[in-house]
């Protein structure tokens, strides 16, 4: 049975107390607890009075389940009846109610992923809503952390820069707080929902930022510290934050068991995907003979008494070797853990105009373009989605009017 479907539970402790006394004690009330509301949702300790009509007609479960209530079976309280909801817990079902209630007074404003708490909301929002079929929530919530882990290779460039570094973007009207995002809490709670159009994005970060030791809480031996910080060929006056003197990060979520073998597949599509692009720079201009872009300023000089010296041809194929062995370089000694990264020290290569061509400079570029589309596009296969991104239940979610 999926994860995220529902299954029977006894009575809880306050249920039973209920059943029995006929009363809801006052420490049992949680928030939101609605004046004018006509049931009672009662989880472990807690109890939340609520709107029958906005359950009925927001949610397919509750809909059912209210309808099968009468007063013959159920417990009444305070003047209304009582619904066990044995499947979630009181923080969750807290969040759920929280932003239904708004969704219903259309008070609503969305979920702010900036802070823990903010997240957590919505983590508990999306769990209760997958559960009770509340499509208007879940697709919400989707569409918030699609904002931070998109489904399109132009909406991964605005969530990872490049230079970027291993935290998230602060997003327009925010409030910052100063935490970690959880790759593999994510990952964990997609596969749950089943909100599998974020995975491939999580996957792809967490297999960037982390190492293998970190995800699967192994401690690994630290490289031995160079005598002084390491710093990238490519953007020379800025330490790489993923130098081996970095501070060891915090302890991490433990990713779910289905996901450890596509955590291992997704670092091979990393590593196969650099060999591949270094492979290709390192043969580029092997047999160009144009003259440089830039004509050096002493190319077109003779001695006096001799005939004009034609400038020479560009040294594209010394250029470029020099080009993968910096890469090669920054990707062994600074050690950074995913091709995401490596792609930006990729794309700060600056061109020699004096000493490659035009030509072979846009065949470059042309080649690292199509080599960061070709990543994108097998990632969702190695992750099991054989259709890749064409698989129905990798399309983004859409917000109505």
């Amino acid at each position: 049975m999926a994860r995220h479907a529902l299954q029977y539970a006894p009575p809880g402790q306050l249920a039973r107390y209920i059943s029995n006394k006929r009363i809801l004690p006052p420490q049992a009330r949680g928030n939101p607890w609605l004046e004018d509301g006509n049931i009672i949702l009662i989880t472990e300790r807690k109890a939340f009075k609520f709107h029958k009509r906005t359950l009925t007609s927001q949610s397919l479960e509750f809909e059912k389940r209210i309808g099968l209530m009468n007063d013959g079976n159920t417990d009444v309280v305070e003047g209304c009846p009582v619904l066990e909801v044995p499947f979630a817990s009181p923080t969750d079902l807290e969040h759920f109610l929280t932003a239904l209630h708004a969704l219903e007074t259309h008070s609503f404003s969305g979920f702010s992923l900036a802070t823990r708490d903010g997240f957590r909301a919505l983590e508990g929002t999306l769990r209760v809503a997958t559960l009770t079929k509340t499509s208007a929530l879940r697709t919400r919530a989707i569409a918030a952390l699609q904002e931070r882990y998109p489904t399109t290779l132009a909406g991964w460039d605005i969530v990872r820069p490049s230079r970027y570094l291993p935290s998230p973007p602060p997003f327009p009207d925010e409030e910052q707080e100063d935490w970690e995002w959880d790759r593999a809490l994510i990952i964990n709670l997609a596969r749950e929902v089943g909100a599998f159009s974020i995975l491939p994005a999580a996957m792809a970060m967490l297999t960037n930022d982390c190492s293998a030791g970190e995800v699967f809480g192994v401690r690994l031996p630290p490289p031995t510290e160079p005598a002084s910080p390491p710093m990238s060929p490519m953007s020379p006056m800025t330490p790489s934050p993923f130098s081996p003197i970095s501070p060891s990060p915090p302890e991490r979520t433990r990713l779910n068991d289905s996901d450890g073998p596509s955590f291992a597949l997704l670092k091979e599509h990393n590593h196969l995907s650099i060999v591949s692009l270094l492979l290709s720079i390192r043969s580029l201009g092997s047999s160009c003979n144009r003259p440089p872009e830039v004509i050096p300023r002493k190319a077109g000089r003779a001695p006096v008494g001799s005939s004009l010296l034609l400038p020479g041809p560009s040294q594209c194929s010394g250029f470029f070797k020099e080009t993968a062995a910096r890469l090669l370089e920054v990707q062994v000694l600074e050690n950074p853990v995913g091709y995401a990264q490596f792609v930006c020290n990729v794309l700060v290569v600056r061109q020699d105009p004096e000493r490659t061509c035009k030509f072979c400079w846009r065949e470059f570029v042309k080649k690292c373009k199509e080599a960061r589309e070709q990543w994108w596009e097998e990632l969702p296969r190695k992750l099991g989605f054989v259709q890749g991104w064409a698989d129905e239940r990798l399309k983004s979610v859409e917000l109505g009017p």
